[in-house]
């Protein structure tokens, strides 16, 4: 089972948004800080556009914003954003309904799932952008004008 790095994705283009504050940023920045297609970050972005959490502004000289302060927006708000319907833990799809095995994990296993759901909402409601995006080096140290013009966004 692969796990889904869409939410690391959301977050690390806002941390970027948030990280550059007036500067601004664009989908081809921060596709280089995520090493992907400018198309994959445009998707995302509007997934968060969807939800309130960026303004996009089109156009050659476009960009995009937060909606809010970083310290306003939490990761729970950015996952319910990108994973709508999503709980991390589900049971399989299929199973044989004969097997008693099945039948005991139907029961015992969805509290258990959902008890971990609401674990790690908490985890994520308790924690903003502002956090994560304070862990970055502000612009303008050591390797931020070489990694801005280069192929990549050190972050």
């Amino acid at each position: 089972m692969a796990a889904n790095s869409l939410l690391a994705s959301a977050v690390q283009a806002l941390c970027v948004v948030a990280w550059r504050g007036a500067e601004g940023a664009n989908a081809e920045l921060l596709a280089r800080s995520l090493d992907t297609n400018p198309v994959v970050v445009r998707r995302i972005l509007k997934t968060l556009e969807r939800s309130g959490l960026v303004r996009l502004r089109p156009g050659r000289h476009g960009g995009v914003e937060l909606s809010r302060s970083p310290a306003e927006i939490s990761l729970e708000e950015i996952y319910r954003a990108v994973e709508p319907n999503g709980a991390l833990f589900a049971l399989r799809e299929r199973g044989n309904p004969r097997c008693p095995v099945q039948q005991a994990m139907a029961r015992a296993l969805p509290p258990l799932f959902q008890a971990a759901d609401e674990a790690v909402a908490e985890v994520l409601r308790r924690t903003s952008l502002d956090i994560l995006a304070a862990q970055v080096p502000p612009p303008g140290q050591a390797g931020f004008a070489e990694a801005a013009a280069g192929p990549a966004v050190n972050t």
